[in-house]
């Protein structure tokens, strides 16, 4: 039964995000082009960091100081404890770290506040593994900040373009 529960609720979730990524071509271009460029600079430098110093201004740079991810279940990770835990990546060579693909759905952008939800993956030898997660972002007098990320389902085999 419990089976059957997983596969169903697996089937609802693709059929979901097939429905989601029809906008993507449009919600691309919606995107402030500071926002897209600052997580193509995080992305690069979750790759490039030599130091913890290094993960802390990608993170100043990305990140509002009262920055929260919630995951799944609800639990809160704070700024700091998120910054703790990529510093982890620092064990792992430049250029060898596994960094997160991913493709936006859709973006709703109201002026000062813009709202991205994207599929953030990874690549394995059972397919594309990930979730779908939700950004919010403020525009403040530093830029575009990130103030939450939410992972809107746990990571699981994804049946993606």
């Amino acid at each position: 039964m419990r089976e059957l529960e997983e596969k169903m609720r697996f089937f609802l979730i693709a059929n979901l995000a097939a429905l989601l990524l029809l906008p993507v071509a449009r919600a691309q271009e919606a995107m402030p082009g500071a926002i897209s460029d600052a997580y193509e600079s995080t992305l690069s430098a979750l790759q490039s960091a030599k130091s913890p110093a290094d993960i802390h201004r990608m993170m100043e740079a990305m990140d509002s100081p009262d920055w929260v991810s919630v995951a799944p279940t609800g639990e809160k990770t704070s700024r700091d404890d998120a910054e703790n835990q990529l510093k982890g990546l620092l064990s792992i060579p430049p250029g060898q770290r596994p960094i997160p693909i991913q493709k936006t759905i859709f973006v709703s952008d109201q002026g000062s506040r813009v709202l991205v939800l994207y599929w953030v993956y990874r690549v394995t030898d059972q397919g594309k593994i990930g979730s779908i997660v939700r950004d919010s972002w403020l525009k403040t007098s530093d830029g575009w900040r990130r103030t939450m990320h939410e992972k809107l389902i746990p990571d699981r085999l994804l049946s993606l373009p």
